[in-house]
C-alpha cells in the first residue's frame, strides 16, 4: 500500500521533466524557408508543400564594383497545377528587376555577372501560390 504513493510519485516527476521536441527553423521542413544573408552570400531554400506565402529579403550584400557574383538556382521534384504561380525576383540597386523567375517546371540555372554591369543586388522576392517543390537560390559575391 506504501508503494503506491511512491510509485505514483516517481511517475509524476518523471514525467514533468520531459521536454518536447525542438522547432526547426532551417528549411529542412516544409513551407520554412532556410536563409543565409551575408555580405558576400545569400541562400533560399525551401521544401514546398502548397506553400503559399509572400516574403521579401534585403540583402546584405557589400563590395566593390569590380566584384562578380555567381547566382545559381535549382528547382527540383516540383508539382504544380494550372492555378498554382510562384515567381522569384532579385533586384538591384536602382529598383530594376535582374531575375523574374517564374517557377513552372524543374530549372538548373546558373550566371556570371560583373556588378558594373548589372549593378548591387539588393533584394530577394518570393511570391509562392501553392509551390510544391524544392527550391534552392544563392547568390556568391566574389572578386577577380
Amino acid at each position: 500500500m506504501r508503494l503506491l504513493p511512491l510509485y505514483t510519485v516517481t511517475l509524476l516527476i518523471l514525467f514533468s521533466n520531459c521536454v518536447g521536441p525542438p522547432e526547426y527553423t532551417d528549411g529542412l521542413l516544409e513551407n520554412i524557408p532556410a536563409i543565409t544573408n551575408e555580405s558576400d552570400y545569400f541562400s533560399l531554400s525551401i521544401l514546398g508543400y502548397d506553400y503559399t506565402d509572400n516574403n521579401e529579403w534585403d540583402l546584405l550584400f557589400a563590395g566593390a564594383i569590380e566584384d562578380e557574383i555567381l547566382t545559381t538556382l535549382v528547382i527540383k521534384d516540383l508539382n504544380i497545377s494550372q492555378s498554382d504561380s510562384t515567381y522569384l525576383y532579385l533586384v538591384n540597386n536602382e529598383g530594376d528587376t535582374l531575375i523574374n523567375g517564374g517557377v513552372f517546371n524543374d530549372v538548373i540555372y546558373t550566371s556570371q555577372d560583373s556588378l558594373k554591369h548589372i549593378g548591387f543586388p539588393t533584394k530577394v522576392i518570393l511570391n509562392a501560390n501553392n509551390f510544391t517543390g524544392r527550391l534552392d537560390f544563392q547568390i556568391i559575391k566574389y572578386q577577380q
